[in-house]
């Protein structure tokens, strides 16, 4: 690696990948390298010895563009699910690579995987097909650069004037559209610091017109509606206590009206463990209620292992197609989450 490859890498690994998921890789060739692997130590340390492993041929780095491209294609992230509208067939958007000669620039691809800390502008850093050996599926990315003032200090001067000082905060966006090679796209915006219901639904959008030239999404498909499993969630949360918890509920009566009822604080995590908040969320759905949004925590205890850690997912908090995974979790983490809610679809 050259010393620019290993800032470059270095200042992602540092910022988007988690120790625990270096430390794995590591751990991965430490039997027969213990005199150079090392398991111990911060960070910083674990990503230095990865760039040891590499220059001893020890790890490939395509193992280690393997742990960047986990850490910005699963969690923390908004997911936006849709469906074909019916008289569409699914299987004309089964070709990738035909969609791809219609979206991307030509001889861009050979140039893919792109590794950018802060793009300087919107680009698109690679393409697959298959995606992750699934048959028919497909994959692009796009990176782009996010900037907001934000206030900093606040003080009155010697005059009595009131004097504000903002400063300017950037992060990295990633923006994924995925095709599953059945019947289902997903849109997938990364999270940032500050992200809000318009900048949101603007970053969707400016997805949805990067993706206009091979897949017409407005045309040809329609919002995925989580309601109806939103609700199934809720009702039977009982049954699955060992499974997931629920954090909060958005409920909406039959004239529009809406409350939202929520846990209290980290020692109080179970929305139904206190008697009246159950109470009133029965009242709610006797009532002819439902649910429009849910915070549901998957418990890596009653997950056989396949967490390893509990997993906060909220279900439609801004539209009824949307989940938003807060924390960084692996592929198999995702799959796992996407399986128990497909339970109750």
């Amino acid at each position: 690696m050259t010393q620019g490859q290993k800032t470059l890498y270095y200042d992602i690994l540092d910022s988007h990948v988690l120790a625990d998921d270096i430390q794995a890789l590591l751990r991965k060739y430490k039997e027969d390298n213990r005199d150079l692997i090392r398991l111990g130590g911060t960070k910083e340390e674990k990503i230095e010895n990865l760039f040891e492993a590499i220059e001893n041929n020890i790890i490939e780095l395509s193992e280690v563009q393997g742990l960047l491209k986990d850490a910005e294609e699963y969690g923390d992230q908004y997911i936006y699910f849709y469906k074909p509208v019916d008289g569409v067939n699914p299987d004309q958007y089964h070709d990738g690579d035909k969609i791809a000669n219609a979206i991307l620039p030509q001889n861009i691809r050979k140039d893919f995987p792109k590794i950018i800390q802060m793009p300087s502008k919107r680009e698109w850093v690679d393409f697959r097909a298959p995606n992750r050996g699934v048959k028919n599926s497909w994959m692009f990315k796009l990176y782009d650069r996010k900037t907001r003032e934000v206030k900093e200090n606040e003080a009155r001067d010697v005059s009595g004037r009131r004097v504000v000082t903002y400063v300017t905060k950037e992060d990295r966006l990633v923006y994924i559209a995925l095709w599953d090679g059945e019947d289902e796209l997903s849109l997938k915006i990364s999270r940032t610091s500050f992200d809000s219901t318009k900048s949101l639904r603007s970053s969707r959008i400016e997805l949805e017109q990067m993706m206009a030239r091979g897949i017409h999404i407005r045309k040809d498909f329609k919002f995925f509606d989580l309601t109806d499993t939103i609700n199934k969630i809720l009702i039977n949360s009982e049954d699955n206590k060992n499974n997931y918890i629920l954090l909060s509920a958005k409920l909406k009566d039959t004239h529009n009206g809406y409350a939202t009822i929520s846990s209290h604080g980290e020692d109080e995590t179970d929305l139904l463990s206190d008697v009246s908040r159950k109470e009133a969320i029965n009242a709610y759905i006797n009532g002819n209620g439902k649910a429009s949004s849910l915070v549901v925590q998957f418990l890596a205890e009653g997950s056989n292992g396949e967490l390893s850690k509990d997993i906060k997912v909220v279900l439609g908090k801004h539209t009824m197609n949307e989940i938003i995974i807060s924390s960084k979790i692996s592929p198999q983490e995702y799959k796992y989450v996407r399986r128990k809610i497909a339970e109750f679809s």
